[in-house]
């Protein structure tokens, strides 16, 4: 079963060609209009006072001007397409690349461990952190003071116990504390902003009809969710797009999410 790796991340994506498909349909819709209008209106003009030759011409350029768009737009569609098709293909080459993505669920390999990042707002005093199972059984937790900043955690995969963990995707979960233990509050009483990623190795790529996911064994990463990658062939650290911020190597920095946060 496939899990997503955003349980708890709110993360919107967008469906261009959708769009342009909206938008072509509606040229077509006033294209159809413009005609029926220009054919009633000659059927229908007084013989004795036809229409001038000049307004004849005005809305035949008019006309061409409507079917030049509508095939504007469908060539931006084959573009977009094509697009498309070639974060495809790029995608494929994120198989066996270290990756780090905005989300808070991991995929643990047996006697393997997990890796996380996060951000919390500078003012919090304490921090509960907790590492939950698919059915949302806290299986690891433990208190922090030294919380400001982008933080990195290392779960190793056992349990408060000392006992290792089975086979399947964790959850990271924060919890902000105030000095007293009471859940943390502003002086506004606003929770606290935080910001959580996931680090893993990408074993394999989905293609949907909306994003592109990468696998960390069965949880899946929105392509658009990633916020830096390391490829395996040549150790190179990219980053996708201009949403994030980060430099390279082990050091970089997640998203602006997790910027805004600190």
């Amino acid at each position: 079963m496939t899990i997503s790796s955003t349980t708890n991340v709110n993360v919107a994506g967008s469906n261009t060609n959708a769009a342009s498909s909206n938008s072509a349909s509606q040229l077509a819709q006033n294209f159809d209009t413009f005609l029926t209008l220009l054919t009633t209106q000659l059927k229908n003009q007084d013989p004795t006072s036809p229409m001038e030759s000049d307004k004849f011409t005005d809305q035949l350029s008019q006309f061409a001007q409507v079917e030049q768009g509508i095939q504007s737009n469908k060539n931006l569609e084959n573009l977009l397409a094509m697009q498309s098709q070639q974060r495809q293909l790029s995608a494929l080459s994120y198989v066996g690349a270290e990756i780090e993505a905005v989300g808070d669920t991991n995929w643990l390999d047996e006697g393997g461990e997990l890796k996380y990042k996060y951000n919390i707002s500078p003012e919090v005093p304490r921090l509960q952190l907790q590492i939950q199972d698919q059915s949302g059984k806290t299986i690891y937790s433990e208190e922090l003071t030294e919380v400001s900043g982008l933080q990195d955690f290392t779960w190793d995969g056992k349990n408060n116990s000392g006992v290792a963990q089975a086979e399947g995707a964790y959850t990271l979960v924060l919890k902000p504390m105030a000095a007293n233990g009471d859940t943390f509050k502003d002086e506004k009483g606003k929770p606290a902003s935080m910001a959580i990623g996931i680090i893993g190795n990408v074993d394999s790529v989905d293609i949907g009809d909306d994003d592109i996911y990468l696998r960390i064994g069965d949880v899946s990463v929105p392509f658009a969710t990633l916020t830096n990658v390391k490829l395996g062939a040549n150790g190179t650290d990219t980053s996708n797009g201009g949403d994030t911020g980060g430099s390279d190597g082990d050091d970089s920095s997640g998203n602006d999410e997790q910027d805004e946060a600190a």
